[in-house]
């Protein structure tokens, strides 16, 4: 809603007197989703949020919101929603700094009064009462791009007045959000996204998971290219030999490239890569098969035939660590067969071995 008005008759005279007083209401900006695509439409809700274990009464607030107008277009406000019907809900125009002359630069100042009477003023309840929603496109991608509440901006001020006593400021913290936008296509090949830098969101559709270890799990290309492990925080679990859609940070955690903090969607089924055999020579040599799912041979030591680390080895100098994850170790100098993906930790290399693909003791 955009009112024009010669003068700040309500919001302005509260201010000119008002008094200080200890902090009541924090307003917090929370968006309906973290992640989006490039043109989805993004909704940010405002909330006024009791700081004490009890409710407090407003009168009205001022909000200064700031954006990067560049990755995020504001669109509108609605009350969609809201349970609390204010007496005015919008921007004021003129204002005295011109922050509402544009409210598409990325600077806007959000105005709501409560309707008339204390008994009739807007509730903050510890949990928050949504106040109103803000509507953006989501422009450009972006790994980070954020929605703050800014405390002032030119003359304007952020604030939040007492419903109860008379010009009492009982304006609290200020929480804004961060919004981060994905391309509209998701990377098909694991090959793409491992070139890519810490820190970079990805989405990844096509590569088949071919060994999970609880909220870890590896994915691989169909052409046995390239795989990376992936580390799931939310989602279904996705079930070996099918292609999820992943959303996720690359990250490069112990010396491995991972898709760390992974919002899982599960996929359809599909066959899992035949696992490439390789020596011991080979891991170290030439493209690193790190996060493929990988055959080996050796001698296997096991000081400790209850842990679940053992060594294997092709010659007497190259020496590598099998993790097992819910399947029993061979017996301590048994030839054997590892069938499982390369991964690394603090340690170093590690094949990480799950019950899909048990050790083979071959004599």
């Amino acid at each position: 809603m955009l009112i024009t008005k010669a003068r700040w008759f309500l919001i302005a005279a509260f201010a000119l007197y008002s008094v200080c007083a200890k902090a009541g209401v924090n307003l917090e900006l929370r968006p309906a989703s973290s992640i989006a695509h490039a043109g989805d439409t993004v909704q940010v809700g405002l909330y006024a949020v009791s700081a004490d274990p009890f409710n407090s009464k407003m009168a009205a607030m001022d909000v200064i919101i700031s954006h990067d107008a560049g990755k995020l277009g504001f669109v509108n406000i609605t009350s969609a929603g809201a349970p609390y019907q204010w007496l005015f809900s919008g921007f004021m125009t003129p204002t005295p700094d011109g922050i509402n002359n544009n409210l598409y630069d990325g600077s806007m100042l959000y105005s709501a009064w409560s309707q008339m009477g204390a008994a009739n003023a807007a509730v903050a309840t510890p949990q928050g009462l949504l106040v109103t929603t803000f509507r953006f496109t989501a422009a450009a991608p972006s790994n980070r791009t954020y929605i703050d509440i800014l405390p002032t901006w030119g003359l304007s001020e952020t604030l939040v007045l007492d419903g109860t006593v008379p010009n009492l400021r009982i304006t609290g913290a200020l929480y804004g959000a961060e919004v981060r936008i994905l391309p509209n296509e998701p990377f098909s090949k694991t090959a793409e996204v491992k070139t890519l830098p810490d820190g970079t969101l990805v989405e990844l559709n096509g590569p088949v998971v071919t060994r999970t270890f609880g909220n870890m799990f590896y994915v691989e290309d169909v052409g046995r290219a390239c795989g990376i492990r992936v580390d799931r925080v939310s989602g279904g679990y996705p079930a070996e030999g099918t292609i999820p859609n992943i959303i996720g940070e690359i990250r490069t955690i112990e010396g491995e490239k991972v898709i760390a903090d992974a919002q899982i969607t599960t996929g359809a089924s599909a066959e899992i890569p035949s696992p490439l055999g390789m020596n011991s020579s080979a891991l170290s040599a030439g493209l690193s098969p790190q996060g493929l799912l990988i055959t080996m041979w050796g001698r296997a030591s096991v000081p400790n035939p209850m842990s679940d680390e053992f060594t294997i080895s092709d010659s007497p100098a190259r020496h590598v660590r099998v993790k097992l994850y819910g399947t029993p170790a061979p017996a301590d100098g048994s030839y054997v067969k590892v069938t499982g993906v390369l991964g690394r930790d603090a340690a170093g290399q590690v094949i990480r071995v799950n019950a899909s693909s048990p050790v083979t003791a071959l004599q």
